[in-house]
Formats: structure tokens, C-alpha cells, sequence
């Protein structure tokens, strides 16, 4: 049960629900977030409790939120079910009574509702349902069935990487001769799904992170920033949350850099010499930005997304030498989305190239002389005392024995 599954509805009006559940011990506690591409029709939010053992039943309050993402004002909700309406007759209903059951990566959930419950008075919904459970009278529940489909974060990348990068000289040749900035890059020491660390976790549910982690990190961190952040300003959200990122917590962040090599970097620093293909990313940010723009940062409540985002640097030494930049999202599978969106607009967002893990000695060298090293991208006593490590401990090579040799 617990997971982030998603559907895709079709019909007069299709639209996209998202589930996030996670086990709490005394129950599954999580959200359901249903979004149409329709910029006419608002976005519906449900607070999910169900028990800890079936059956799984809950009555699921609706609250409306705007098309874009974010909880709908008093006064914009009553608008927009005014619209509703207007346009087709009805507004959705104040409850919905569902039931949830799953087998293996597929969730099933059966809804319900009586009509009339849209609009009429808490006393009048309760005689609904007692008709309702009335034999063979006229009002009878609308009701239906969704079926959606685990958001499998886990295993190996589907990603096919680019045969025309499979060496280092190929990559960086291509490399150097891109538009500056137009590509950001992520390297990874296997390939590996592209994964947020908070998405990595048993945890599914961005919202309980949102109001509760970070509110508490926060208070843990605020004495060793130099800089007075303001949680709830999203300039700074994102600035908090990179420094959260970076310094081990998990977050809906994944880290980019503008720096090809700083990328190559973190492909390899941790390669095993008989382990997989090193592999990096290469996510074409401009054409992204351009077809789907700056998205706020809402990333809960809001629809699914990848947001690119520069965080501010403040409070955040390692900003700079790596070239950062990061991506915001609330899907537990990111290449999944990204290709969706591919197939949808005909463009190709997302490449990779795996590169040979047997050439790590002499692209490690490389990236040293461009002065790309542990120390210069993590700067500090740890940095400091990593790059002398790695280098006074550092296996020798037949080239430095050789040398060690000739000087005897």
C-alpha cells in the first residue's frame, strides 16, 4: 500500500491523480492530489487516513486548490464551484466514500458518492446516506472504480545512453562545444533511476515533510547560517533546502551542475573498478524552461512537476565551486515524467552517456588539472584533509613506481 501511484484518467475531462500513502504504525497517513490539464477546472487535494488493516475505507473530504497548485481561498473556491456549476450542472461533491485495495504495483480505489450531497446542509447529507442504505429507493450512489500504478523509484535507469558518447574524449569534446548553460548535467556512479533523496526513502508523503521536517530543521540549523532566512519566503525555501541537500538530509532536490566536469567528477569520484558504467545525465534545462516556464515552488499541493530552480547561495560554501543548480519535484520516478512529457511534445529533454569505469585514473587525472577536486568542491578542513588522502594514500601506479625507481 504504501507508495506513490499514479493514474491517468481519460475521458470528457482527463486528468491526472497522484496517491501518496506511507505506513505510520496505527494507519496509512498520506494525500491524494487530483489535477486536470483543463485550466478551467480547479485541482482537488484529499487527506487519506485509513486503517491499519482492511478493509481500507475512509470518507475523503474535497478541498479545491488552484489550477497550478496551492489550497484554494474561501472566496475563490466559492467562485469556482459558481463556474462549475455554471458549465456543467453539479460541483463534486464536499465527501467522497472510497475504499483502497492493492496487489503488488497496481492500487484499486472504489469511490462513491450521493447525489445532492454537493450543495445541501450537513443534516440533509445524513439523510442521504441513511437512504442511501435504503433498499431499492430511487436515490442510488454514483460510483466508479480508478486503478493506478506504483511510481517505482528503485532499480536500474531505462535510459538508454547516447552511443556516441561512450568514451571520454567523446564526451568532452561534445562538452565544451554546447551552449553555455543550456544543459545542465548530473553524474552518478552507476545508471541508476534519476531519484530524489527524499523519494529514496520509505517516505512518500511531500506535504508531512514540508510542514514538518523542514519547520524543525530549521530551528536546528538557524544559529550556523550567516544569513536570515525566512521559511515561507520560496527564494528562501529553496535556499534552505539546498543546504539541507547538501549536507546529507534528504529533500525533493536533486543536484545539477552547469559544469560538465564537475558532473564527471561525482560519476567517478566513488566508481567501483569493477563495478557498472559511471553514467551522466544531460537534461536540456533551456528547452524544458522554455515549454513548461519557471513553475512556482509549490511542490505540494500542486501537480505532478520537475522544477528548475538557482537557489540562492547564502550559508552555502559548496554552492559555487560545484556550478549548482537544482531540480524541485513531487514524482517518486523522474524519468518517467520527463519521457511522458517527451512523447507528449515530440522533443527529446533527457540524455546520458555511460562512460568506462576502467578510464577512471586517467579522467580523475584530467579533472585534477582543471583543478576539480574533492577539496575544491566541498571547501573546509574536510575537504582539505579528503584531497590529501586521496592523494598520499592513493594506490601507486607502474608510472610512479617506475619513477620511485629511477630516483633510487
Amino acid at each position: 500500500m504504501i507508495g506513490q501511484w499514479i493514474a491517468e484518467i481519460e475521458g470528457e475531462a482527463s486528468a491526472t491523480l497522484r496517491v501518496e500513502l506511507e505506513d505510520r504504525g496505527a494507519g496509512y497517513i498520506g494525500r491524494a492530489y487530483l489535477f486536470y490539464p483543463d485550466a478551467n477546472f480547479p485541482g482537488f487535494l484529499f487527506d487519506v487516513r485509513l486503517p491499519a488493516q482492511p478493509p481500507f475505507r475512509a470518507t475523503l473530504s474535497t478541498i479545491y486548490l488552484y489550477t497550478n497548485g496551492g489550497i484554494m481561498s474561501g472566496e475563490d473556491r466559492r467562485k469556482a464551484e459558481e463556474s462549475l456549476k455554471a458549465n456543467s450542472g453539479s460541483t463534486p461533491p464536499s465527501e467522497f466514500e472510497v475504499e483502497f485495495s492493492h496487489d503488488g504495483a497496481q492500487l484499486r480505489v472504489d469511490w462513491s458518492y450521493m447525489p445532492g450531497q454537493e450543495t445541501v446542509s450537513p443534516e440533509a447529507k445524513g439523510l442521504l446516506n441513511r437512504l442511501r442504505r435504503t433498499p431499492h429507493h430511487p436515490v442510488q450512489p454514483v460510483n466508479g472504480t480508478v486503478n493506478l500504478t506504483l511510481s517505482d523509484p528503485a532499480g536500474p535507469s531505462a535510459l538508454v545512453a547516447r552511443p556516441e558518447l561512450s568514451a571520454w574524449d567523446q564526451f568532452r569534446q561534445w562538452a565544451v562545444a554546447q551552449p553555455v548553460r543550456r544543459y545542465v548535467f548530473r553524474g552518478q556512479r552507476e545508471p541508476r533511476k534519476l531519484v530524489s533523496s527524499f523519494h529514496r526513502t520509505w517516505r512518500n508523503n511531500v506535504s508531512r515533510w514540508i510542514d514538518d521536517d523542514t519547520s524543525r530543521l530549521f530551528g536546528a540549523v538557524a544559529e550556523q547560517l550567516n544569513y536570515p532566512l525566512q521559511p515561507g519566503n520560496l527564494l528562501h525555501n529553496s535556499a534552505i533546502w539546498s543546504i539541507l541537500q547538501h549536507h546529507g538530509y534528504p529533500t525533493p532536490m536533486l543536484d545539477w551542475s552547469y559544469s560538465p566536469f564537475v558532473a564527471a567528477y561525482f560519476a567517478y569520484e566513488q566508481a567501483e573498478r569493477e563495478g557498472s558504467a559511471p553514467r551522466i545525465f544531460i537534461f536540456d534545462q533551456t528547452s524544458w524552461n522554455d515549454r513548461y516556464g519557471k513553475a512556482s515552488l509549490i511542490v505540494d499541493p500542486a501537480p505532478n512537476q520537475l522544477v528548475v530552480i538557482e537557489s540562492m547561495g547564502v550559508a552555502n560554501p559548496r554552492h559555487a565551486p560545484q556550478q549548482a543548480i537544482s531540480t524541485v519535484t513531487n514524482v517518486a520516478d523522474v524519468e518517467a515524467f520527463i519521457r511522458k512529457r517527451e512523447q507528449e511534445d515530440g522533443q527529446t529533454y533527457l540524455t546520458a552517456c555511460d562512460l568506462p569505469v576502467d578510464s577512471r585514473p586517467q579522467i580523475m587525472r584530467e579533472l585534477e588539472l582543471m583543478g576539480i577536486t574533492y577539496g575544491s568542491l566541498f571547501p573546509g578542513l574536510d575537504g582539505i584533509c579528503r584531497d590529501m588522502r586521496d592523494r598520499l594514500f592513493a594506490l601507486p601506479t607502474p608510472a610512479s613506481a617506475g619513477e620511485m625507481n629511477s630516483e633510487a
